[in-house]
Parts: C-alpha cells; sequence; structure tokens
C-alpha cells in the first residue's frame, strides 16, 4: 500500500487480548515451557492470552491514536474488577487444551473499544471474540500428551490486563502501551 505522496506505508499486525498476570500467570508460563520440551504446539507461539479481537491491520502511525482508543474503552467501562474474569474450567477435547473463561466485563470493554475505534479507508474491520478463552495447546496431531501434562490450579490468584499487541516479523511480539500505562486492570 502506498500513501497519497507515493511513500510506502507500513501496516502493523494488531490484536486486543486481555493478559493474566501474578501466580496464575507464572504457572500458565511454566506450563508452557513443559510443553515446548514435548514439542510445542501452535499456542506456544503466543503469549498466554484470551483474544478479544481478531487480528487487524493499521497504519503504524496510527498506534498512538488506536492506543488512545482501548485507554478510553477500558477507563469507560470502570474499573476492573478483580473477580472480572471467572475461569469456569480447564477444559481438554481431542484438539484443544485450554482454560474457558466467562467475563461481561472484557465483553463490555471490547465493544466499547470497537464502538470508539475510527475505521479508514481499505481497513480491515475489528472482528470481536465471543467465546473467551486461554489456550494452552493446539494444532498438533499430538495433543494427548499436551493434555496428559497439563496441571493447573486455578484457584492461584491472577489479574488480568487489557492491552494492544503487535505480531512482528518472525512471530515475535510486543505489547504496546503508552508510556506511563503499567497495565489496564
Amino acid at each position: 500500500m502506498t500513501s497519497p505522496d507515493g511513500d510506502a506505508v507500513t501496516r502493523a499486525e494488531l490484536i486486543l487480548y486481555a493478559t493474566p498476570t501474578g501466580p496464575l500467570a507464572d504457572a500458565l508460563d511454566e506450563q508452557f515451557h513443559r510443553i515446548s520440551a514435548l514439542g510445542p504446539t501452535t499456542a506456544q507461539t503466543y503469549p498466554p492470552h484470551c483474544t478479544l479481537t481478531g487480528f487487524f491491520h493499521r497504519r503504524e502511525a496510527e498506534i498512538p491514536r488506536i492506543l488512545a482508543e482501548v485507554d478510553r474503552a477500558v477507563r469507560e467501562s470502570g474499573p476492573m474488577p478483580a473477580d472480572a474474569v471467572d475461569i469456569i474450567a480447564l477444559r481438554r477435547s481431542a484438539d484443544w487444551v485450554g482454560l474457558e473463561l466467562s467475563s461481561p466485563w472484557l465483553i463490555e470493554a471490547t465493544q466499547r473499544f470497537i464502538g470508539c475505534h475510527r475505521i479508514g479507508p481499505g481497513d480491515d474491520p475489528l472482528r470481536p471474540k465471543d467465546w473467551l478463552h486461554l489456550s494452552i495447546a493446539y494444532g498438533t496431531d499430538d495433543i494427548a500428551a499436551a493434555a496428559a501434562a497439563t496441571e493447573l490450579d486455578l484457584t492461584l490468584p491472577v489479574r488480568w490486563e487489557v492491552a494492544l499487541w503487535q505480531r512482528l516479523a518472525a512471530g515475535d511480539w510486543r505489547r504496546l502501551a503508552n508510556r506511563d500505562d503499567g497495565g489496564h486492570g
């Protein structure tokens, strides 16, 4: 894509995630490491997260505005209660292992972000996710080994942060934040 003056426009691949922090996040990191030793699954190519929107592409120059929109949506949703995200269960199926989640607060914050986000000509639409979950393992033919190795204490304390993330080249990730942002939540 080129700008009106003929310059190439750099587009960032962005997504809105809720990420766990605290002891449960530490346990998830250990779990990801344990599963990677068995033979990593697709889940290990992402940071532990709950997806709030699908991926969308925007010009790099728009990131500060988008961060302000995320901040506005989170602020207007009110302080995130400590119990804003309910972990329903650790689920195992033939092709997926993860935490099934419920959170009216996260759904509301996502809807607020979608409502205040400006979409320009040629921009991807925002696609909210309606199945809230945190994937631990998927994308492998041998999901049974990952499922058998998955053990988590779901009573561990956890807080959640809503943030804009960018997928970089070579599968790297960057959590984007305003300079003074210590995380939402």
